[in-house]
This record gives C-alpha cells, structure tokens and sequence, in this order.
C-alpha cells in the first residue's frame, strides 16, 4: 500500500505558502512601480511554464491577476508537499535498509 501521508510534505507546503504569500504582501507594498512583481513571477515559474504549455504557448502572469496569484500558490504548495513527500519516502527506505543490515 502506497502512502500519501507526509509530514516533511506539509513542513515544505506550509513554508511554501508562507513566502508565496509574504511575496504578494511585497507586491502589494510595492505595486504601481518597475518589476513590482518580479520576485512574485520567478517563485510562480513552475505554475506559469505548466499552463504555457496547456494554453499553447502564451499565458500571462503578474500579480494584479489575483486568481492566477492563487492558483499558483496551491499549485507550488503541492508541488512542494510532493518533494517533501518524496524526500521522506527515501529517507524512510534508506533507513529502513539500514536498519536491517545492523540486525
């Protein structure tokens, strides 16, 4: 049975979510001037290259599009949650070997 379940999976969402947002809190301060929303589309990069390539090749992002700024902050939550997800699932079996080769 294949476990979904992770704890380093939500530590990485929830750190995720957490600099997603204090990026559009920085936005927010800063919009109205040159690359106000820079940061905000480099951390949003992963969401905007997927839906670039399920739209055909143009998809705009900035962070006046507050759905789209939503979007992408649960779409890089999830993706961070299956690093962490994955992370731990190595960890688990190098350490379960480990431990079998000590017994």
């Amino acid at each position: 049975m294949i476990r979904f379940r992770s704890w380093t999976g939500v530590a990485f969402a929830a750190v995720h979510a957490l600099a997603f947002f204090a990026l559009y809190v920085d936005y927010l301060r800063r919009s109205g001037t040159w690359f106000a929303d820079l940061q905000l589309s480099l951390a949003a990069l992963p969401f905007t290259l997927l839906m670039r390539t399920l739209n055909g090749g143009s998809y705009a992002f900035g962070g006046d599009m507050t759905g789209r700024v939503i979007a992408a902050g649960v779409f890089g939550s999830a993706l961070a949650y299956l690093l962490g997800l994955i992370v731990e699932t190595i960890v688990r079996l190098l350490a379960g070997l480990l431990a079998r080769t000590r017994a």
